[in-house]
């Protein structure tokens, strides 16, 4: 359900045409996730800006609170993730 909503909020926000406010809230909840997990947040801009073009992609990324969400996170998810940090293990 939460997934459900999150898809349709980041295709509102889009056809609304705030997908660079979107951008900016998904890279800052990269850099809150990479602040409280570790690790490097350079390319939390480059997965915000990919999340801005892609709602199903927004919508994975909001989902991922965890450790164990991002290893449950499914392949297209973690293949965005890694075009962003490319030295990371994802």
């Amino acid at each position: 359900m939460t997934r459900t909503f999150a898809a349709v909020a980041a295709t509102a926000f889009a056809a609304a045409g705030v997908a660079p406010a979107f951008a900016n809230e998904i890279a800052a909840q990269c850099e809150a996730y990479v602040a409280e997990h570790g690790g490097d947040s350079s390319g939390c801009p480059c997965l915000g800006e990919a999340a801005a073009n892609d709602p199903a992609l927004a919508a994975a990324i909001s989902a991922i609170e965890t450790p164990e969400d991002l290893d449950a996170a499914d392949a297209a998810t973690k293949e965005a993730i890694a075009a962003c940090f490319p030295d990371a293990d994802v």
